[in-house]
C-alpha cells in the first residue's frame, strides 16, 4: 500500500515538474505570447471573411462562379468578363480580387506563425503537457 501511495506521489510530481520545465522555456513562453494574441488572427479572419463576401456577391449567376473557379488565370477571367457579373470596371474586380487575396496571405501568415511555434514546440514536448500547461497559465 504505502508503494501504491508513493508511486502516485512520484508521478504526480514528476508532471508538475516538466510543467515547471516547460513553463521557463522561451520558445514556449513565445508561443503563449502569440496564441493570447489572438487579435491579429482574429481581425484578419473577419477581413478575410469581409473581402470573400464583398468579392463574391458580384457573382449573380452560379455559372460564371464555376467557371471562375475553374479557370486557372483568375485576373484575365475577370479582364474578359467582369461585364457578366456585377462589377462596374475591370479595375474594381481586380481590385475586389487583389484584395481577397491579400486578406488570404495575411490571415495564413498569422496562422502559420502559430502553427510553426506548436511544432517546434512538439519536437521538445508532449501534445498533452503543452495543452495541459496552457489552459493551466491562461487560467491564472
Amino acid at each position: 500500500m504505502k508503494s501504491i501511495i508513493c508511486i502516485i506521489i512520484m508521478i504526480f510530481s514528476s508532471g508538475l515538474y516538466a510543467q515547471s520545465l516547460i513553463e521557463t522555456d522561451e520558445l514556449y513562453l513565445k508561443y503563449e505570447k502569440e496564441y493570447i494574441n489572438s487579435s491579429e488572427r482574429v481581425k484578419y479572419g473577419v477581413e478575410y471573411e469581409n473581402a470573400v463576401a464583398s468579392f463574391y456577391s458580384n457573382f449573380n449567376d452560379p455559372k460564371r462562379l464555376k467557371d471562375f473557379s475553374k479557370n486557372k488565370n483568375k485576373e484575365r477571367w475577370l479582364q474578359k468578363n467582369f461585364s457578366k457579373i456585377a462589377f462596374n470596371s475591370v479595375e474594381e474586380a481586380l481590385q475586389a480580387y487583389s484584395k481577397l487575396n491579400q486578406a488570404k496571405q495575411n490571415l495564413d501568415e498569422a496562422n502559420n506563425k502559430l502553427r510553426n511555434l506548436h511544432k517546434e514546440l512538439m519536437q521538445k514536448y508532449d501534445a498533452a503537457l503543452i495543452l495541459k500547461t496552457l489552459q493551466y497559465r491562461l487560467k491564472k
